[in-house]
């Protein structure tokens, strides 16, 4: 099977959130299918020292070809406020004005004649757009999340009120598109029953096949308790889901983690954090903030809970996934949660108020037999549901469903 992965990353390094999840299944599908790769370079995704070519050969290990288009942002309507201004004139949604290029249009155009592919694997939403130069060829559009209602709940929570109307606004704009793109493609891939549900109820009749996020089995792997009083907190701080996170930690649960157990100190690590919680992280010594690392394990195995104070955003939290892999208990909203085949008291502890989510850290601080029982059961929950190579197999079982569908429509035409 040939198979045009049509992406905005470069997947690599694979250290969180999209990056993560598309590295590693490129990686399981490539095992199978020959595999070309166009995607965006976001330049703000990888480290300063990793360059475009670094993400070209370390894909290559396993693709048969790897090809990038640039987003520039040496003009107004390609910076984040030029796009969205032009998206409140012309209506439509920013994710797809983003990634409009004519030079990606001619380099899939040519992608598509010389190889005839038999799927194109389509990333995200803002992509869809680029369709009609690969008809009548088995089409996946994945979403890491509902786009739409992310941004609806995003509005929700915001307290400006012209921010509030603007994500408003626009989670109506891709509403709008996702009932107008999504029915076009043979298969759309979420990564949990209730994002299907979501899809589902908005856009009547899809194919929807869950492809779940996963976790490196091979490289997260259980650790000994070290018996610290250390937390873990691990995201990009450049996503708005993971800033809201450790502002609603730190305001509200932190105090009450101190008072305690006043020797705890919290490890927050992710690119990109604000000026106001490296401040916190100089003013306060038991907050580190590290920035982006290459490595998160060593920070794994020196934690005794990490935390997971999610209350918006889309799909699944792969940084739930990593912690249980490494044996690392869990405490988090339900929110964060949400999507995963986790039962509370077995794989790890939910927390619906800041009280609750204090009270659950002080415990799994304080009771070594609660940490190794979580422990234990969260990794080979793990094991069973969320290895790649068993979400690999979701993926393929999506691409050979898209092609059936494809030569049938085809034959019907």
């Amino acid at each position: 099977m040939k198979v045009i992965w049509l992406g905005h990353n470069l997947a690599y390094p694979p250290k969180g959130g999209a990056l993560q999840r598309n590295y590693n299944l490129l990686r399981e599908i490539a095992r199978k299918c020959e595999v070309h790769v166009l995607a965006f370079d976001q330049p703000v995704t990888r480290p300063a020292k990793v360059t475009p070519q670094d993400c070209i050969q370390a894909l290559s290990r396993f693709c048969e070809s790897v090809d990038w288009v640039s987003l520039s942002s040496s003009f107004l309507r390609r910076t984040r406020y030029g796009l969205a201004l032009t998206g409140l004139m012309t209506g439509e949604p920013y994710d797809l004005a983003w990634l409009r290029s004519v030079e990606m249009s001619d380099k899939l155009r040519k992608l598509v004649k010389k190889i005839s592919p038999d799927v194109v694997h389509v990333d995200t939403l803002g992509l869809a757009q680029y369709l009609p130069l690969f008809r009548n060829v088995g089409t996946v559009l994945n979403h890491h999340d509902v786009e739409s209602s992310k941004i609806q709940l995003r509005a929700k929570n915001e307290s400006n009120p012209l921010l509030r109307g603007y994500f408003a606004l626009e989670a109506a704009k891709l509403a709008a598109a996702e009932r107008k793109w999504c029915q076009q493609f043979r298969v759309n891939a979420v990564v949990s029953e209730n994002e299907g549900a979501i899809l589902s109820r908005a856009c009547p009749d899809l194919k929807v096949r869950v492809v779940p996020n996963g976790v490196d089995t091979e490289y997260f792997t259980p650790r000994p308790d070290p018996g610290t009083n250390a937390l873990l907190f691990c995201g990009s701080m450049d996503m708005h889901p993971n800033r809201e996170a450790m502002d609603y930690f730190l305001k509200r649960i932190w105090h009450r983690v101190v008072s305690q157990s006043p020797d705890v100190e919290l490890y927050v690590v992710g690119r990109k954090p604000p000026e106001w919680l490296e401040h916190l992280g100089k003013v306060d010594p038991r907050i580190h903030v590290t920035g982006f690392v290459d490595d998160v394990r060593p920070y794994f195995q020196k934690t005794v809970v990490c935390i997971c104070p999610i209350v918006s955003g889309g799909g699944t939290r792969l940084k739930i996934l990593d912690s249980l892999a490494m044996g690392v208990p869990v405490v988090a909203t339900p929110f964060a949660a949400s999507g995963l085949s986790l039962e509370h008291g077995k794989h790890l502890l939910l927390a619906d108020t800041e009280q609750k989510f204090a009270e659950h850290i002080r415990r799994l601080l304080t009771i070594p037999s609660l940490r190794s029982e979580l422990a234990s059961a969260g990794s080979k929950r793990v094991d069973q549901l969320y290895s790649w190579t068993l979400v690999g197999q979701t993926l393929m079982d999506a691409y050979d469903f898209a092609c059936h569908n494809s030569v049938k429509a085809t034959h019907q035409a």
